[in-house]
């Protein structure tokens, strides 16, 4: 027997505007969210600013170093020679930040000599650009790309730019892009570029049209942790030249090929607004101020006009801005206590609406009031200058734990917590209320999602037909609340708790091991030669359904129905009574039109749903995110297990009956 639940909906009953920034999602700089995700760069540490391999093993300590000693990783040494070749990552004559690659043959053998690097995966018939920054005292170079070859033989004393494109002739997965030359002489090799030339101003085309099926309405960027230690002017300019930086949060190198510009790129190839973050962890006002100004500045500023110079004449227009990331905890950079906090807060808000007056920033928030009644002391320091109070949180926090929970019990958790956000959500409003002395200041709920197994240096977490659910919940939840919760974004977007998974341009099973270049996830096909592909996450879908359906208003949605009960999992309390059927609407007054979202939390059952509150006279379209189990999910060797399927709610029928585990969006 089905489940039984009423639901009443009542379009007259209106709770607030249905926000477009309901609808978003972070892209932050770690993992394979930028680089080795939606960035078409098909080479790594590409200015080779990072360390070489000293010895062939830790045991081989001080007696036996590496052939290509002097080479940085992951490149590694053509033909190497110790008697006759000097490889250097030299210190003192480089191209950008402070370290270039030099190749120096100093007694000719009869062979080539350089660098290469491998495990690229070389598509046949595919063009590739390829650009190279080159000087030194040699005759020629000798580029190969697969099974072709590109002879430079103007390289001189000076720094000088190379550029062109190749098409191999057959498909390689382990493919390799190598620099070599014959006979005495040196080469310098500054920067390095290979990407397929279909990108689309550097980014992936496959991973654009994925994300284009969900279009979400804003993105959030560059951080996250990653912000706290970001300056924005490493990012500008001429990519080959702009500097590479280890990143403290997360041990990662930071080519900056990714800046401003390539994020306002971003957005409007897929129609979303640009918000950014600013650094407060080691930034200044200044810096914080002159950001404002290079994003929408005209050209009789100073940072305008270097927007400008860099090949931007209209303004980028970004108008919402977050002061700071998480600066309440202690494994951020720049970690202050709520009262310097807020001192900091007024200096930056002031510092960035003296450029520019029409600018909605939003200030760090905690969940409830944590860490010192945060809070409480920032709003009542610096309140009335806040427009949004951010609130991230994580459900269940179980990836700490040396065998995080599986199968059932897991799955149950996933699709209950949204009920504990929804808690998280109220309680915080009202130590706000209490601290503002009015209820009127909205939450950013700007970072959010289950948190079971992401580990770093990845994060490439395990999201299946349970954690859909719990977005539908959760989005439900905002919805309900529409009238406060004026932002949400779930975090992240592309492979790092993400709703999109996409392989490397480098050949999957490839690992780069230690130093901080990091350890990372190359994807999981069982064929190690497959292709690199993007898809979807089940998380994904529902995001696409609740973004595309959706009225001008929230309205009145209550559900009559069963309850379950929990178990406490990690940070999950136990619950006796959480709804097994959730339900939200919108609406739009010019149609008439209404939208509900339906999560059907009954692992097991159907739901039998009788509707009330709208007329029916013609036959209902219901999309439906499901599968055969909480757990299924798509992979790359299925990443078509979890669809969006349709059906036809007849217009004779009283009732509405959906699977189990399954979420529902209905047009009404």
């Amino acid at each position: 027997m089905p489940l039984k639940a009423n639901i009443s909906l009542s379009p007259k009953e209106i709770i607030g505007d249905i926000r477009d920034h309901l609808y978003g999602a972070n892209l932050e700089h770690y993992g394979q969210s930028v680089y080795g995700g939606i960035w078409a760069e098909m080479l790594q540490d590409r200015k080779f600013s990072g360390q070489d391999q000293m010895y062939i093993g830790l045991q081989e300590g001080l007696r036996h170093e590496y052939p290509g000693f002097g080479v940085v990783r992951p490149w590694i040494p053509i033909n190497p020679n110790r008697k006759n070749v000097r490889f250097v990552h030299d210190n003192t004559t480089f191209f950008s930040g402070r370290q270039s690659q030099r190749i120096t043959v100093e007694k000719d053998d009869g062979e080539s000599h350089g660098i290469e690097q491998r495990n690229l995966y070389l598509e046949g018939g595919r063009t590739y650009q390829i650009g190279l920054v080159l000087r030194g005292t040699v005759d020629a170079v000798t580029v190969s790309l697969g099974d072709q070859t590109w002879s430079i033989k103007n390289v001189s004393d000076e720094w000088t730019t190379f550029e062109t494109c190749l098409v191999p002739n057959n498909t390689n997965s382990d493919g390799a892009l190598s620099i070599a030359f014959l006979a005495e002489g040196t080469l310098w090799v500054g920067a390095a570029s290979l990407m397929p030339a279909d990108n689309v101003k550097g980014h992936r085309t496959d991973v654009i049209d994925a994300i284009l099926d969900w279009n979400p309405t804003f993105l959030r960027w560059p951080g996250g942790n990653f912000v706290s230690a970001y300056h924005w002017q490493d990012g500008i300019g001429s990519r080959n030249k702009r500097p590479t930086r280890l990143d403290p949060a997360f041990n990662l190198l930071e080519p900056n090929d990714v800046g401003t510009d390539e994020f306002i790129d971003l957005c409007r190839l897929l129609d979303t607004e640009p918000i950014l973050t600013v650094n407060m962890g080691n930034g200044t006002p200044e810096e914080a101020a002159a950001w404002v100004e290079y994003c929408n500045g005209d050209q009789d500023n100073k940072y305008g006009r270097l927007r400008v110079m860099n090949g931007y004449e209209k303004p980028h227009n970004v108008k919402t801005w977050f002061v700071g990331n998480e600066l309440f905890g202690n494994w951020q950079v720049g970690h202050v206590d709520a009262e310097t906090y807020a001192r900091l807060y007024l200096d930056f808000a002031r510092a960035m609406r003296k450029v520019d007056s029409d600018l909605r920033l939003i200030a760090v928030g905690v969940p409830i009031d944590l860490y010192g009644c945060w809070n409480e002391l920032v709003l009542k320091s610096c309140g009335d200058e806040i427009d949004q109070l951010s609130v991230h949180y994580y459900s269940i926090r179980t990836e700490m734990m040396e065998s995080p929970p599986v199968g059932g019990d897991v799955h149950v958790a996933k699709v209950a917590c949204s009920h504990e956000v929804e808690k998280v959500l109220d309680e915080t409003l009202a130590v706000i209320d209490k601290a503002t002395g009015n209820n009127t200041l909205p939450i950013a709920f700007d970072e959010w999602n289950t948190y079971v197994d992401a580990k770093g240096p990845d994060f490439i977490g395990t999201y299946d037909l349970a954690d859909a659910l719990y977005v539908g919940g959760l989005m439900n939840g905002c919805i309900r609340r529409c009238d406060r919760i004026h932002l949400s974004c779930i975090y992240n977007l592309i492979n790092a708790m993400a709703p999109y998974r996409v392989a490397p341009t480098y050949r999957w099973k490839a690992q780069l091991n230690g130093g901080p270049e990091g350890t990372y996830w190359l994807g999981t096909a069982a064929d190690p030669d497959a292709a690199p592909m993007t898809w979807k996450m089940p998380q994904a879908l529902v995001l696409e359904l609740m973004t595309q359906h959706r009225g001008r208003v929230g309205i009145s949605c209550v559900v009559e129905g069963p309850t379950f009960s929990t178990q406490a999992t990690g940070t999950l309390p136990a619950y006796e009574s959480v709804p097994l059927i959730d339900a939200a609407a919108t609406h739009n007054p010019d149609t008439g039109r209404t939208f509900m979202s339906v999560v059907n939390r009954d692992l097991e059952g159907s739901a039998e749903l009788i509707v009330e509150g709208v007329d029916r006279t013609e036959d209902t379209t219901i999309y439906l995110v499901t599968g055969n189990t909480p757990g299924v999910t798509n992979t790359a060797d299925a990443p078509q297990a979890v669809v969006i399927e349709k059906m036809v709610w007849s217009a004779e029928s009283p009732s509405l009956t959906v699977p189990p585990h399954c979420f529902a969006m209905v047009l009404l």
